[in-house]
């Protein structure tokens, strides 16, 4: 605790043994003991301005260690309810600190291993699919045994190159900056419904689209097309093959606060009680019957989060799914 003159009027212990002082320092001048936090322009702020003042991080080191502070400055106020003066309140955050950037170091880590291993595993796959085409051309090989080998190999590599593909999705996504603009959906949906195909069946012929409020909102195209891209596919993906597929995409732009978009299909629907924790995770997949990546669903939530969004599900085995999207405006 300090007064106006910025002399220390009080203390808990933890400044001396934090600081490593053993003398009383009442009386004596903030700065003297400690200059090195820097504080005298956060100090004369909450004075001024009669407000709290928040230092998120503060780096610095003592006796040779790095530590990290979360700092806070409170003005006090006397029983005249005059300002005496400021509380200054630190929290060492060195560890949790450590661990961040740990964590990102780690990160930045996998993705440099995801660039150069998406792009030293596909450099031979495609010297394999290759030589692979020059054996097919080979018409002296025609006995059946040969013929199924280069079949199950051309198999195999279209797996590789499949599973490459979806981790360069992933890269790409990951690294994707988010740019607000307003976008007209009417036209975007219209070129979501014509290009996606699941199986030779076109989103086109199984989607309706309900707009509450104005057919426009404020976002990042990118993340938009990722989210509802990869939520329709899975609808259709995800149909029974006894009835016809009905998609239904609503988009609720009336609330101040955020946008509600939500995907609804009759498909097979999802076990939740066995799969809710798992479902929106990397390759992981709630179906092992239905052809698909694991990866769609991974996508969207990415997409949404970027966005500062959710995305929750509502499903029974059998019943179909829904999807709901909240964007904050």
């Amino acid at each position: 605790m300090l007064d106006q003159s910025k002399r220390i009027v009080a203390y808990s212990n933890m400044w001396p043994q934090f600081f490593n002082i053993n003398e009383d320092i009442r009386g004596d001048v903030f700065t003297f003991h400690f200059k090195d936090l820097q504080l005298d322009e956060k100090i004369d702020q909450a004075l001024l301005l009669v407000e709290t003042v928040v230092i998120p991080s503060f780096e610095f080191h003592i006796n040779g260690v790095l530590k990290y502070l979360h700092i806070k400055i409170n003005p006090w106020t006397s029983a005249e309810n005059d300002i005496g003066g400021v509380m200054i309140m630190l929290e060492d955050i060195t560890e949790v600190k450590e661990k961040e950037i740990a964590l990102q170091e780690h990160n930045n880590e996998l993705k440099q291993f995801a660039y150069i291993t998406t792009h030293d595993v596909k450099s031979p796959i495609t010297n394999i699919n290759s030589f692979l085409h020059f054996l097919k051309e080979d018409t002296s090989i025609n006995d059946p045994s040969s013929l199924q080998a280069i079949h199950w190999i051309e198999k195999s590599i279209d797996k590789a190159n499949t599973k490459i593909n979806d981790l360069v999705k992933v890269i790409e996504q990951r690294e994707s900056s988010v740019l607000l603009e307003k976008i007209e959906l009417e036209p975007l949906i219209e070129d979501l419904k014509k290009s996606i195909t699941v199986d030779e069946l076109s989103l086109n012929d199984y989607l309706k689209v309900e707009f509450l409020g104005e057919p426009y909102l404020k976002s990042s195209q990118k993340q938009l097309i990722t989210i509802l891209e990869n939520l329709l596919t899975n609808g259709l993906r995800y149909r029974k093959n006894t009835i016809i597929p009905q998609l239904k995409l609503s988009i609720d732009t009336t609330s101040d606060k955020q946008t509600i978009i939500s995907v609804t299909d009759n498909g097979v629907g999802i076990d939740l009680s066995v799969h809710k924790q798992r479902i929106f995770g990397m390759f992981k997949r709630a179906n092992d019957v239905i052809d698909g990546n694991g990866l769609g669903l991974y996508l969207a939530k990415q997409a949404c989060e970027q966005l500062k969004g959710k995305i929750e599900v509502i499903s029974e085995l059998g019943e179909g799914t829904t999807f709901f999207v909240y964007l904050p405006k």
